[in-house]
């Protein structure tokens, strides 16, 4: 009788223990999440001569991603990602050598008024693509910023102008970002990257800043970024980017509109870009976006520029599985300008035009 009276207490026991873990398991939670997408691609001319390959991900990079958040009470939150970029081909992962999160690595606080994150983050710049405002929200890499400007010295990636402007993501290290929550639709935030340099705080640093409105069907936004990498001046000097958006979606369709302002503050190097954007729902299914972008330099860089465009058609399998076909071409103007696509290849055009189709297929998880 004792023995069943055990039982049945420890049991009661068992479940109120049960309970209390579910309850706090039930106020945290880690999600597992990526993007998926491969294809083929054509490019009419890469150092004078055609190029057919497989591409990696042209709307979106290949990202590995874990994410979570604890309640802690009081509308409090701790939150964590760590996410990594890699090739689809050969399951390299991209980025610094022996890098494991390679998109982003942060933890940090939020509560109704906004987050705190610290860890290597993207800056407000590629926010404004995340906002909508910028033609790669729609084409992707290839709607990124670069051009025949070999020399304006952006010190990561490839071609000297790889996304001069940051809207395709550049992580900043060492950095702490403040994003605010929404107030009737207006938010803003701040972020400082430490440069880690003895005596010399602003050595090797970054600063970015934003505010952004949504209201009703559109929205507006800017952003500012100075980044300052040790390759530039040993970290006195740096690149300084300067992007202010706006968009309008009435219906199935949605204009937006972005320019950016690009400077070298080491060799006064500066390219204006502008870039205009319609996309069109024609059904469940279709989307049709189209994006044109003109991009000049100064003196410094021979006063050379270029027109792009670009167009990605997507036909929706499921939420989470589409189809694209993209295609993007480029005509460079000035003395001995070279066009140049942003892209994964690894040279030129040997001539004043590059033209990139591709077919893909892409998979959110």
């Amino acid at each position: 009788m004792r023995i069943r009276t055990d039982v049945k207490l420890l049991g009661g026991i068992g479940c109120v223990l049960l309970g209390c873990s579910s309850a706090a398991f039930a106020q945290s939670s880690v999600i597992l999440s990526g993007f998926l997408g491969a294809g083929i691609a054509y490019t009419s001319n890469v150092g004078g001569r055609s190029n057919v390959y497989e591409s990696n991900g042209v709307l979106r990079p290949n990202t590995i991603a874990m994410q979570g958040k604890e309640d802690l009470g009081g509308g409090a939150q701790v939150l964590f990602y760590l996410g990594t970029l890699f090739t689809m081909n050969s399951g390299t992962i991209l980025g610094a050598p022996g890098s494991l999160f390679s998109r982003e690595s942060y933890v940090g606080l939020s509560n109704r008024y906004g987050t705190l994150t610290f860890g290597q983050q993207r800056d407000f710049m590629f926010d404004m693509t995340t906002h909508g405002y910028a033609g790669g929200y729609n084409q992707g890499l290839w709607g990124a910023h670069q051009g025949p400007f070999p020399t304006f010295g952006v010190p990561y990636v490839i071609g000297g102008s790889y996304d001069f402007d940051r809207l395709n993501g550049e992580a900043v290290n060492n950095s702490v970002k403040f994003k605010s929550a929404s107030f009737s639709g207006l938010t803003f935030g701040a972020m400082y990257g430490f440069g880690g340099v003895a005596g010399h705080f602003g050595n090797s640093s970054a600063s970015s800043f934003t505010v952004n409105y949504e209201f009703g069907l559109g929205g507006v936004g800017a952003a500012y970024t100075m980044a300052k990498p040790s390759t530039i001046s040993n970290g006195n000097d740096g690149i300084r980017n300067i992007g202010v958006g706006g968009k309008y979606a009435p219906g199935q369709a949605q204009f937006s509109v972005l320019g950016t302002v690009s400077r070298n503050t080491a060799t006064g190097a500066q390219i204006n870009a502008i870039d205009a954007t319609v996309s069109y729902d024609f059904s469940p299914f279709w989307n049709l976006a189209t994006t044109y972008t003109y991009m000049g330099g100064n003196r410094v860089l021979d006063s050379v520029h270029a027109n792009q465009i670009d167009a990605t058609l997507t036909y929706r399998l499921s939420k989470r599985t589409s189809l694209y076909g993209t295609y993007a071409w480029q005509r460079a103007s000035g003395n001995g300008a070279l066009a140049r696509i942003n892209s994964t290849q690894t040279s030129p055009s040997s001539s004043n035009a590059q033209t990139l189709v591709g077919i893909s297929i892409a998979h959110i998880f």
